[in-house]
């Protein structure tokens, strides 16, 4: 829980300025299934509930199903994929012509992931104790 914290903090720059964008005339949606992102890939609307884009740059894959299993195969659409969090086997940046991974799926496990072809500001949360988003 506490990673996922540090996480939503470290990227709340990136989550404002996607949200700004949509609201100011910007289309689609922030949270949304792969396939959005995706459409002509059919693989893409399989686990929709485990394969989320963040805005168009971050892929989220979480198992929030079945909680019985220690690992999980999530579906990454075609291109370069760079890991940001998660336990990936010491997988930092893979390329993939569309296939599945499988990682771990422990009730507190996820992976971000960021999409070739983007930016994403980050900032370090680590020296700076965030408590709340106002202290940003």
């Amino acid at each position: 829980m506490r990673d996922a914290i540090r996480i939503k903090y470290s990227l709340i720059r990136y989550y404002y300025t996607s949200l700004f964008d949509i609201s100011t005339g910007g289309s689609g949606t922030f949270y949304k299934p792969m396939f959005f992102e995706f459409p002509e890939d059919i693989k893409a609307t399989s686990n929709i509930e485990g394969n989320v884009m963040l805005g168009s740059a971050l892929k989220l894959s979480i198992n929030s199903w079945a909680l019985d299993v220690n690992t999980y195969q999530f579906y990454f659409p075609k291109g370069t994929w760079c890991r940001i969090n998660g336990n990936t086997n010491g997988e930092n940046c893979f390329y993939t012509a569309g296939d599945y991974k499988t990682y771990p799926s422990g009730l507190s496990d996820f992976q971000l992931h960021l999409r070739e072809g983007y930016i994403v500001p980050m900032q370090d949360t680590t020296v700076k104790k965030f408590s709340t988003s106002k202290d940003l």
